[in-house]
């Protein structure tokens, strides 16, 4: 059986400030762009706008790395 290639995607959501481990994904976009997303530090009410690179096979599983990293504490915010 062969793997699947795997490539860099860009997450990009909402994590929620009551529930830390909450995080709402807006999109995932291919390729290495979080860096640019540093406009979204700001803040919305009760939500922190978030963008994090994570290597995964298609862009469904570099959604499911996202929630399961906001998952552990304290590692999803900035």
């Amino acid at each position: 059986m062969q793997k699947a290639a795997v490539q860099t995607f860009t997450v990009i959501g909402l994590r929620s400030d009551v529930d830390m481990s909450d995080l709402f994904i807006a999109g995932v976009i291919p390729g290495p762009v979080a860096d640019e997303f540093v406009i979204l530090k700001t803040s919305e009410e009760e939500f922190t706008r978030w963008a994090m690179e994570f290597d995964a096979p298609d862009a469904d599983s570099a959604a499911d790395q996202a929630y399961a990293y906001c998952q552990e504490e304290d590692t999803c915010s900035w």
